[in-house]
């Protein structure tokens, strides 16, 4: 982090210096990327101010706090700075969240369900959402019920073991469990 401390009124002390570096340490974790910040300390009779300006490459936080001491000056000003920070990173954060169905319940719904409300698809666009990728293993349909019912998931793909074809295996609404051959 680049900080540049200027005092008005006050000499600026190594004790304040390295005060401000440490409370500004804290926001190097928060905030992504080089930082810059710069801290004008002012005093003028009993009012002790401090204004801080941080910039980054996700925005610019900055505030300022007047009390009569200038330590409890800065802590405040970075404490309003924090808050900024935590803000702005939690409205990115919810920006890059997925909304939408598991990818379970996508095939449960269109495996169970292909001609029940067919003006409804057509008005909606599907959404595809991707899961991770796996390897397809040989099992015959019994073997992949039963490591569907181990496992407690939804979907399991396999290649049939005499056939080698891919098929799916899927837990039904009413509790039994559906096979999907494609050519069968």
């Amino acid at each position: 982090m680049r900080m540049n401390i200027v005092g008005r009124h006050v000499e600026v002390t190594p004790a304040l210096k390295r005060f401000a570096m440490e409370k500004l340490g804290k926001l190097d974790k928060l905030i992504d990327g080089p930082l810059e910040a710069h801290v004008v300390l002012a005093v003028e009779k009993h009012r002790h101010l401090a204004e801080i300006q941080v910039k980054s490459k996700v925005g610019i936080f900055s505030g300022s706090k007047e009390t009569a001491d200038l330590y409890a000056s800065i802590g405040d000003v970075v404490d309003k700075i924090t808050a900024q920070a935590h803000r702005q990173k939690e409205k990115l954060q919810e920006r890059k969240r997925r909304t939408g169905k598991k990818a379970a319940e996508a095939v449960a719904a269109i495996v169970e369900a292909p001609a029940e409300k067919p003006a409804r698809r057509k008005a909606k666009a599907a959404k595809v959402v991707r899961i991770p990728r796996y390897r397809l293993k040989p099992l015959s349909a019994d073997d992949a019920a039963s490591e569907l019912e181990a496992t407690g998931s939804e979907v399991l793909v396999f290649r049939d073991a005499d056939t080698y074809r891919v098929n799916v295996v899927f837990r039904r609404a009413d509790g039994a469990i559906g096979l999907v051959d494609p050519e069968f």
